[in-house]
């Protein structure tokens, strides 16, 4: 089997220092007592006695039709005194009709539906259910990857070959793949999906757990420092793996800026998912972060302090980067930053950082270097709080 998995598995812990300067299977439909529940519902009508719906027309509320008790209505908005039913279609707030809500569990299923994406899925369901996407990159495999969130929460990254899907990396919880979910723990997952799999290097405790299903690889990252639950889902198509056997990326300065961009966008979903505000970019922190990962790759060693002996706080200041806290984390050997960014997680030191309330911008620099077998990637994230 094509097991994307690390061969070199290295990072360092962190410098951080203050300076003075369970889910249900997803169901293909939700229903609430019968009636398929929409996407943007947000409750419904239940008609007790005969009333009138009015049609908006031209902001002037016009008869529409009669209905009767025990006819019910899906509602998507309320405003002032009238449900909205969609279309442009009121129904008054009255003692005619009673007004519920879906319970939450009702709502968590519509999530899943809203949500539950496949491998080989045109981009357009995922566009329709996910919204546009907010930047495009390049992955190892050299297909476009389009990143999707809404402030960050419900977090997508999803590439395409030939316009459907090819990988799915998320960590919403609402989404689901065999019945299997974010925040499972081990043994969920093991019941939905057996005990055969593979996990990276079979170290304990288990970082990675990794099934070879038919049509896909389905990697589940697990979170060592939250009960082993699961922490997020990758599937990577056969084809996609197939572009790649060699697994490690070829150099590419396109490449390096995608991984710089996406652990990027790793980092604020996994701020967003913790409760913590997200970090600014800083294009001046990048450039001092870029340099320290093309140092280490040129000159073949990996740590904090350089050959020069300066620290990762000498450097900042070295390029005129005021800060008052620093912080650093360093990782090589990772194929893709998806990798790179839950081993982090997995380490206390760096995880600190990751999710600290004590930076707000960031800056992300990848080199890939020579190496046997094609190139390998060092990869710096450089905190700071001016």
């Amino acid at each position: 089997m094509k097991k994307l998995s690390i061969v070199v598995m290295l990072f360092f812990a962190l410098i951080s220092v203050p300076t003075i300067s369970q889910a249900a299977d997803c169901p293909s439909i939700a229903y609430w007592d019968g009636v398929e529940l929409k996407s943007g519902q947000i409750g419904r009508v239940l008609i007790q006695k005969s009333t009138t719906i009015y049609k908006n027309v031209n902001g002037k509320f016009e008869f529409s039709r009669t209905v009767k008790p025990g006819e019910n209505y899906r509602i998507y908005a309320k405003r002032s005194t009238y449900y909205h039913l969609g279309g442009g279609l009121v129904i008054l707030d009255n003692a005619d009709v009673l007004y519920q809500t879906p319970s939450k569990s009702k709502v968590n299923q519509l999530n899943c539906v809203k949500t539950a994406l496949s491998i080989g899925d045109n981009k357009t369901t995922a566009t329709a259910k996910l919204g546009t996407q907010k930047t495009a990159l390049i992955n190892e495999f050299g297909a476009s990857t389009s990143i999707y969130h809404n402030n960050y929460n419900s977090f997508y990254a999803i590439s395409y070959l030939s316009n459907k899907i090819a990988s799915i990396y998320t960590k919403d919880k609402s989404y689901q793949v065999n019945g299997v979910s974010v925040s499972n723990t081990i043994g969920q997952l093991e019941n939905k999906l057996g005990t055969k799999y593979e996990t990276t290097g079979n170290t304990y405790p288990i970082e990675i757990i990794t099934y070879n299903l038919p049509e896909y690889e389905a990697n589940f990252f697990i979170d060592v420092h939250n009960d082993n639950k699961i922490a997020a889902i990758y599937l990577i198509d056969h084809l996609l793996i197939d572009k790649n056997p060699n697994l490690y990326p070829k150099k590419s300065i396109t490449l390096e800026t995608s991984y710089e961009a996406l652990l990027f966008q790793l980092t604020n979903a996994e701020r967003k998912a913790h409760g913590v505000e997200i970090l600014q970019s800083s294009s001046k922190v990048a450039n001092v972060a870029r340099n320290h990962s093309v140092d280490m790759g040129l000159n073949d060693y990996f740590n904090h302090d350089n050959l020069k002996g300066e620290s990762p706080f000498d450097r900042l200041s070295n390029s005129g980067v005021q800060f008052r806290n620093g912080g650093e984390n360093i990782a090589m050997g990772y194929t893709s930053p998806y990798f790179a960014h839950e081993a982090l997680m997995n380490s206390l030191g760096h995880r600190k950082n990751i999710i600290s309330t004590a930076y707000t911008q960031l800056g992300v620099g990848v080199y890939f270097a020579d190496w046997t077998h094609g190139s390998i990637p060092y990869y710096t994230e450089n905190f700071i709080k001016p």
